[in-house]
């Protein structure tokens, strides 16, 4: 098994789904990709962890993209997660950085501010579909709750967790249950005890607790099954092919200035940090390259 996964099951009668995840590994990545202060860690490692959970039965080249725009230090976090639990991620500002709150915690409320949660659904067939619902407190797994009970209709309880500190992350991870066609006044009372009842997920990583067997405490007597495990890591869809493609659409001005300076372009990936070097004759021969096409494509 990974060190990261998510583990999925069912539960009271199948009228519950339970997906629960360790990420200790891909926010760890993610910190030290973008020099993430500790605040801005728990922020982008709980948008991660919530990307990863959502992206669990994703099929194909499907994905779903988390984007969080606030009036907070941090302005913008964005999470994509494809099939496979292969996430990547990036904050606006990654060295923003606030007090601990009053409960001597991360004030992630405080790094991202009010504004809005924006899911983003793209399938392999058909436009991608975006919805944006007010963030309800900023602490990111209120606000991914609320996206399911009110742009999909579904109720659900959504925890995500981060343990860092200037050092890097000690646990990440996170829980995401959802009420299916069936599920009784009795099965969501027992749910929302088990979990108001469960300790916080980033202590329970820390202690060891498996995904499986968060699945298995949120269920308690409802008898969960797990019925699929999926691997998690950070991993950027980001190639050189896929720059050069981006450089070209820049235009010709754009690419003569850049053919005509004295150092080489270099081209940064916000998802992974990695950076890409161009030298200014590999840019005349792009400019040349995308005049020839636009020739041939005018004389068809």
């Amino acid at each position: 098994m990974p060190s990261d996964y998510s583990a999925s099951g069912l539960a009271a009668g199948d009228s519950v789904r339970i997906v629960a995840a360790r990420t200790t590994t891909t926010v760890s990545n993610a910190q030290e990709r973008h020099g993430c202060s500790p605040t801005v860690t728990a922020a982008l490692g709980r948008l991660l962890t919530g990307a990863a959970l959502m992206g669990t039965f994703l099929k194909g080249r499907e994905r779903i993209t988390l984007q969080i725009n606030g009036n907070g230090p941090v302005r913008a976090l964005v999470a994509e997660v494809v099939a496979g639990g292969r996430v990547r991620g990036y904050p606006l500002h990654p060295r923003a950085e606030l007090p601990l709150n009053a409960l001597g915690k991360f004030d992630v409320a405080g790094v991202v501010g009010s504004g809005f949660l924006h899911v983003t659904r793209a399938f392999d067939t058909g436009m991608p579909y975006t919805s944006a619902v007010p963030l309800a407190t900023g602490e990111i797994g209120e606000d991914l709750a609320q996206y399911f009970a009110h742009s999909e209709q579904v109720a659900s309880v959504v925890g995500v967790g981060v343990l860092a500190n200037p050092q890097g992350v000690v646990a990440a991870g996170g829980f995401l249950a959802h009420l299916l066609p069936g599920a009784n006044e009795e099965t969501i009372a027992i749910l929302e005890e088990n979990v108001r009842s469960l300790p916080h997920v980033s202590s329970l990583i820390r202690e060891g607790v498996t995904p499986e067997e968060i699945v298995a405490r949120i269920a308690g007597k409802l008898s969960a099954r797990v019925t699929q495990f999926t691997p998690i890591s950070f991993a950027c869809t980001c190639h050189r092919e896929r720059v050069t493609k981006v450089l070209i659409g820049l235009g010709p001005a754009e690419l003569d200035q850049m053919a005509n300076a004295e150092n080489e372009t270099e081209v940064t990936c916000d998802f992974c940090g990695q950076r890409y070097y161009f030298s200014p004759q590999e840019i005349r021969d792009l400019r040349a390259a995308a005049s020839d096409s636009g020739a041939d494509a005018a004389g068809t």
